[in-house]
């Protein structure tokens, strides 16, 4: 399941929406090399919301993420403990 996590985060992306004057949408994110970026996305109210379903599924994913690699340490310790 966390590999089916980790291909499903990768297609979605990552960052902000951030609006500027005039309503005009950017996605803000990372890349790769630390630095920041701004995409513009525009006034496109259906583009807008496609992109912000994107990072809430991709938030969702990283919180599932986050709780099977908890569980996997804690079935790792469980059967270090059994030897």
């Amino acid at each position: 399941m966390i590999e089916q996590y980790e291909k499903r985060i990768d297609g979605l992306p990552k960052g902000t929406l951030i609006l500027r004057k005039n309503e005009y949408y950017y996605l803000k994110y990372r890349n790769q090399d630390g630095k920041v970026c701004d995409d513009y996305i525009g006034k496109e109210s259906e583009k807008v919301a496609d992109i912000r379903e994107k990072l809430e599924q991709r938030k969702h994913y990283e919180k599932m993420l986050a709780a099977l690699r908890q569980e996997q340490k804690t079935i790792q310790k469980i059967l270090e403990g059994l030897k």
